[in-house]
């Protein structure tokens, strides 16, 4: 009896431990690292993509969709009616399959992304292999074939220089990254608009030429407009999603003159509750920082210069929130900061006799903004040298 159930265990763990059924040669795969869409002016989807090629250089162009740039990539471009349709006539100009789970980001044309995701974002949720955490940018007066054309600088591959800054978190509060799970789950929230990053090729064909400042709004998943350097600085710090920027704010001692502070720290809140059957908003902010540097050769050590920054610094950080809550209220209508979100979990029935007019009393609610900031220390140099 023994021998015969071990006679099956073994059999099943033959079928179970074959883990090699789904294996694919490595030379008949190509690692996509970027991928850029587009759309014709026929309406069709065009898709650029961005493949490895270590032992190729130099830059040229080819009428069969090969463009070359001077990293270590090649991209290739195809057009179809649907995404499903035209990443099959990438990989038959190829003849090998695309990969996408090692895809860093995704570029998005303005006029594609005006024409909704809803078109293009399927695609890529339904497929297993396609990473999750690769970055969503909008191409700003521009293709995402031109981003993705251009030639990179710092790093041999385009789609790794430009993650490079959201992936450690050093965008100096002028840009919103957001990664494609991300952008799954806000398609699934309606009443939340999508805030990501903004790159402006503006023809130029060097990657460290084009803009990445700002941010683009997707309300109901199609591109409503955009947030400039501070409205966009506003959202961050609102969101929680502030990890460093420089304030300049005026020289307490010395008129005409500024005083850079550097944010180091900064803690968002979200406060959203129901009264009377209307929403009461609010943006709680606290963060530290410290002093950069200094025009003028005033000793700011001083309890009342030092309390004059943190209550410059306060008012720079309020003005920049309330600048994008204005912008979200009045310009997109689209609550762009989830309140409705905190509303559903935390007041679930009270927010149901609202929801389905939720965008109108956005729109009209006042937000009550709280700011507090702390200097952490003026710095062990009193006055600049020049001044000692």
């Amino acid at each position: 009896m023994f021998k015969k159930t071990a006679c099956v265990i073994l059999v099943l763990m033959t079928v179970v431990l074959g883990g090699c059924w789904d294996n694919r040669e490595i030379t008949n795969i190509e690692i996509v690292t970027g991928v850029g869409i587009d759309k014709t002016p026929d309406g069709a989807i065009e898709i650029t993509a961005q493949i490895i090629s270590p032992s190729k250089s130099g830059g040229s162009q080819s009428s069969s969709g090969y463009s070359q740039n001077s990293g270590s990539t090649i991209n290739i471009t195809a057009v179809g009616a649907t995404v499903s349709d035209a990443a099959f006539n990438l990989a038959a100009k190829t003849g090998k399959n695309m990969l996408l789970m090692h895809t860093q980001l995704m570029v998005i044309s303005e006029a594609a992304a005006k024409d909704g995701l809803g078109k293009i974002w399927d695609y890529f949720e339904r497929d297993h292999e396609v990473n999750r955490m690769m970055w969503i940018i909008i191409a700003k007066n521009g293709t995402a074939k031109s981003v993705l054309d251009s030639s990179p600088d710092i790093e041999n591959i385009n789609a790794v220089q430009i993650t490079d800054t959201f992936d450690t978190k050093v965008n100096f509060g002028k840009t919103a990254g957001i990664q494609s799970f991300k952008v799954s789950e806000l398609l699934s929230e309606p009443r939340t608009g999508i805030v990501t990053s903004v790159i402006e090729p503006d023809g130029l064909t060097d990657l460290k030429d084009m803009k990445v400042e700002g941010s683009a709004v997707l309300v109901h998943s199609k591109l409503a407009g955009y947030l400039d350097a501070d409205e966009t600085r506003g959202y961050l710090f609102a969101a929680n999603q502030e990890y460093g920027t420089i304030l300049n704010i005026a020289n307490p001692e010395e008129k005409g003159r500024l005083v850079a502070i550097e944010v180091v720290t900064s803690d968002g809140k979200l406060t959203a509750e129901m009264k009377d059957g209307k929403p009461v908003l609010g943006i709680e902010i606290k963060a530290q920082g410290n002093i950069g540097d200094e025009q003028g050769g005033a000793d700011l050590t001083d309890e009342n210069d030092v309390k004059a920054l943190q209550s410059e610094s306060e008012a720079l950080i309020s003005q920049n929130i309330q600048l994008a809550v204005m912008k979200s209220q009045k310009v997109f209508d689209c609550d762009i900061f989830d309140f409705n979100g905190l509303l559903y979990k935390y007041h679930y029935s009270d927010f149901q006799k609202i929801a389905d007019n939720w965008d109108e009393l956005y729109k009209n609610t006042d937000i009550k903004i709280s700011v507090l900031f702390q200097l952490q220390r003026p710095g062990v140099i009193l006055k600049p040298a020049y001044k000692q």
